[in-house]
Formats: structure tokens, sequence, C-alpha cells
């Protein structure tokens, strides 16, 4: 990354998740959006998680038998995972600004998916996307749509622009960008992407006395 204020806030959250993260913070239950995706994902293909944090939702996924490969920015994210994986996780530090990080780790994934339903993969990201600026983003959707094939199912979930305004239990002290649906529809449309399903709203992700208004996308690569 040649930028150096991308490289600086790259660097700054990196360092933020890994203090969040050494405290071990954990959830043992999936989250909503993950149980979606659980029940309709096919089981013979490999899941890929980017930003999988703590991992409540690839662990999950695993424990439902699907072969998982998830990356985070954290460095103790990763760490923490990679000491209590099951055998078919597998857990690796991916900073999506970069497309070889973005294309290792959907390559790795590839490997095992199977001839029969053409080699396909179901990607996935959980509150992730409002965690990149416009650059960042940028670049992931495009090493994404490089890396990607015919037939690949891609699962979003994220705060869009009408929670800016509310209350949060988390996230004070590190970037978050709320985002315009509209835009990245049309990003992903330019990318090669077909929306299959599209909602906004809140009761999607609620947790303790936060109800945050969130966007969830399907789409499909052409």
């Amino acid at each position: 990354m040649s930028d150096p204020t991308a490289k600086k806030v790259v660097t700054n959250e990196a360092n933020y998740w890994d203090s969040f993260y050494d405290h071990k913070f954990t959830v043992a239950v999936p989250s909503q959006f993950c149980c979606l995706v659980a029940i309709e994902a096919p089981k013979t293909r490999p899941f890929v998680e980017f930003g999988c944090g703590n991992g409540r939702d690839s662990n999950y996924m695993a424990s439902q038998g699907l072969r998982v490969f998830s990356g985070d920015l954290s460095h103790k994210a990763i760490e923490n995972l990679q000491a209590s994986a099951a055998p078919n996780a597998t857990f690796s530090v991916c900073d999506v600004s970069k497309a070889d990080h973005v294309k290792s780790l959907v390559e790795q994934a590839r490997a095992g998916a199977q001839e029969s339903d053409n080699f396909n993969l179901t990607l996935y990201n959980r509150f992730f996307m409002h965690a990149l600026d416009e650059a960042q983003e940028q670049k992931y959707l495009e090493a994404l749509s490089s890396a990607t094939k015919k037939g690949d199912t891609l699962y979003m979930e994220y705060r869009c622009s009408l929670d800016a305004p509310l209350e949060k239990e988390h996230g004070k002290g590190h970037y978050r960008r709320y985002i315009e649906t509209k835009k990245l529809v049309e990003l992903l449309e330019s990318l090669d992407f077909s929306i299959k399903y599209e909602i906004t709203g809140q009761g999607m992700a609620k947790f303790k006395s936060e109800d945050p208004f969130v966007s969830r996308i399907i789409c499909e690569r052409n």
C-alpha cells in the first residue's frame, strides 16, 4: 500500500482491534445473519469470511460441517482463533486493501471446492464493510471481483447511513463509516455482481439496548 494516509488508517485500526481482542472478547452464539446464511448456503461449498473478528460466525459454520477459511486484520484475533480452531477451520491475517491477501484467501478455499458444484464458494462479511473507508472498500471489492468466478455467492450485512445518529454499545475509538446502500449496490453491479436480495431496516442485529439500522445484500458473481 503506497498511500501513507491509508497505511496509517490500517495501522490504527489493527492496533485498536488487537487491543480489543487481547481481552479475548467472545460470543458463543452466531449472529442472526449467519443463521440465515447457514440455512440457505450449500453445505458442500467452502465458506470464506472477511473480517471474521472473534470468529463467532466462522466457528458456527465450521460446527455445521462447512470447510471454513477466514481472515481478519487483527493479529491478536487470529492468534486467539488459531489456538482453538476446529480441524475444518483455517484462520489467517488478511488486509483486504491488499489484493494478494484477498486472492490468497479465496484461492485457499477454491482448492477445497467441488467440481460437481462448479468449484463455487460462499463468501461472507458481517459488520465489516462499515469499518472500511471508501478507498479500502473499492480495493477490497475490486480484488474480490477479480478473485471470484461465475456462481460464487457473496453475503453482506453492515451498518447503513440510517444508523449514524443512533447510540452504540461498542465502537468508540475506532473508524466507522455508515454506508449508502444504493451506492454500494451500484459498485457491486459495476464489478460484475448481480444483486439477488437487498433489505434495510431494524430488528435484524439487536444487541442489548442497541437496535441498529443495517442493510443486507446477497449477490452472485456473473
